[in-house]
């Protein structure tokens, strides 16, 4: 007899048995086993950060001429004239450029950058080199010493017109100095200035946060 017949001659406890198992070996064919949101995400942050490993890895053998591994001075040089397109090409950065690059990111203090201190370097080193005119502009209407620097006064009417004209404070304008004169030389270069920036915007930005919560 059809097996369809001779489920009605079963007990009903075999037949519902038999039932439900077709069900799950029907159901376990068109849904796999679900993903969590938490799994996906971890899931996609390792895929990205493989990518960027792979990216910053490729970049290191480029310009690793001697495979040590990182990236020394001269070779830093190279990757800086090569990423630099508001210049003619194979126009070098400066030396204090360099210097500048190598004391914020080379955390070994070791005149080489490797692959975990790459990516921020060029990240600065482009956003930089993207906005140059500008930084060149300001350090030029600001340096009324014409040093090429700014020095702490000129820094001062610098972050007052960030300011919007209202004066700031002397305590601010010495941690200003302190976080961004990287070189030590207690002025501040092009690239200096540019790091000074982000930093009195970011602190503005802190500093309205923190007066709305005591407001609230």
């Amino acid at each position: 007899q059809h097996t369809k017949y001779r489920l009605f001659e079963m007990p009903v406890g075999n037949v519902a048995a038999i039932i439900a198992a077709r069900r799950t070996r029907r159901n376990s064919k068109v849904r796999p086993t679900p993903v969590n949101v938490a799994e996906q995400r971890r899931r996609q942050t390792a895929l990205a950060e493989y990518a960027r490993k792979v990216k910053l890895g490729k970049i290191i053998r480029t310009y690793d001429t001697n495979n040590s591994g990182k990236l020394e001075r001269d070779q830093v040089v190279k990757l800086l004239t090569d990423m630099d397109s508001s210049t003619p090409p194979g126009t070098l950065p400066s030396d204090e450029q360099v210097d500048f690059l190598l004391k914020l990111y080379d955390k070994a203090g070791d005149q080489a950058i490797v692959i975990d201190e790459l990516e921020e370097l060029l990240i600065c080193w482009h956003t930089y080199t993207e906005n140059r005119e500008l930084f060149e502009d300001k350090l030029n209407k600001y340096n009324v010493s014409k040093t090429g620097k700014l020095s702490k006064e000129e820094l001062k009417a610098y972050l007052t017109d960030l300011n919007g004209g209202i004066e700031v404070q002397d305590s601010e304008v010495d941690w200003v100095m302190q976080e961004g004169d990287i070189l030590g030389d207690g002025q501040l270069n092009k690239m200096e200035l540019w790091r000074v920036t982000a930093l009195w915007f970011s602190y503005v930005d802190s500093k309205k946060s923190n007066d709305c919560c005591t407001l609230l």
